[in-house]
């Protein structure tokens, strides 16, 4: 985000060069000319500081030049971005932000309800990127200010499947004044539940149907031990799932191929009958059910909900 205080004190960043309102914004007093008219329309905070029953909107009335608001307690290149969008004025919105300053936007979006006006332009900002786990938790609380469930919902998927520390960890000052206590809880509810479904999934596969006869020639446990056996080759085994992230764990799984048994099964009337398992294909859909359910649903974060996993769309 732009340093403010490049700017001058007594320099003027014309927004709308015949603007009606000087906002000066935050201890270094960053002076942004807007519209009245369009931080009404955008902001009922606004619409009420420049309405006949405060003394902003008493000032506004028989002036020739524009009034000065203080809000120093603002922070000022988020605001300028915010009254940039407002004004229509894209060459002043940039196409990327750091994590911390789209946090920053979402703050004081939020306190001045004009989060509606900033849909298109946030969700640029908000996508997850390669950003590091630090960066992807301010993500979060942006999209949870910002009312993006579409993002909300991929960035704490991005979490879930690649951060394998503890999320509290991940907590500041900035998220945990914008996000609830029930986001860091029903991340660790869900990636444990995760790691539980994908341990689920590849155990089951030694009962794979394609594997199983119920004569007693050996051929279903030799196939169900050497699987037994890749499993714990491929570091794949229940317990060493609390050391792997979720994407590196469901990636090992997806790319494990099938066994080969090293012992042979005794002489069977139903050998004809007998066929090698394909475990590779047959959790492949298992794996991409689980895969595509990880993330949070913003709609039941936001009402208080405490269940990891609902059925509600992530739409925006």
């Amino acid at each position: 985000m732009d340093d403010p205080t490049d700017n001058k004190l007594s320099s003027v960043i014309n927004i709308a060069a015949d603007g009606d309102v000087i906002l000066v914004v935050g201890p270094e007093k960053m002076k942004l000319r807007v519209f009245s008219l369009f931080l009404k329309t955008a902001s009922k905070p606004f619409s009420a500081m420049f309405g006949p029953d405060w003394k902003e909107g008493h000032d506004m009335l028989g002036r020739d030049g524009p009034v000065e608001l203080l809000l120093p307690e603002d922070n000022a290149s988020a605001l300028k971005f915010i009254c940039a969008i407002i004004h229509h004025r894209n060459n002043q919105v940039p196409q990327t932000l750091a994590a911390g300053d789209v946090l920053e936007v979402a703050v004081t979006a939020d306190k001045y309800d004009c989060v509606d006006a900033l849909k298109f332009a946030s969700g640029n900002w908000l996508l997850p990127g390669k950003n590091e786990p630090g960066d992807l938790m301010l993500l979060t609380a942006a999209a949870y200010l910002f009312q993006n469930a579409k993002a909300f919902k991929e960035i704490t998927r991005q979490l879930i499947l690649n951060h394998d520390g503890p999320y509290l960890a991940l907590s500041c000052e900035e998220v945990e004044s914008a996000i609830t206590w029930r986001v860091f809880y029903l991340l660790e509810g869900q990636r444990s539940f995760a790691r539980l479904e994908l341990a689920e999934i590849l155990i089951a596969g030694i009962n794979d149907g394609t594997g199983i006869c119920v004569h007693k020639c050996g051929w279903t446990s030799k196939y169900a031990y050497a699987y037994l056996k890749l499993l714990e080759e491929k570091d794949l085994w229940p317990a060493r799932l609390l050391h792997l992230s979720l994407s590196k764990a469901i990636d090992l799984a997806e790319k494990m191929p099938d066994p080969i048994p090293g012992e042979p099964s005794i002489a069977c009337t139903y050998k004809y009958k007998h066929a090698a398992p394909e475990y590779r294909e047959n959790r492949r859909w298992s794996l991409d059910t689980l895969n595509n359910s990880i993330g949070l649903c913003l709609h039941c974060v936001r009402s208080g909900g405490t269940d990891s996993y609902c059925n509600h769309s992530s739409s925006t």
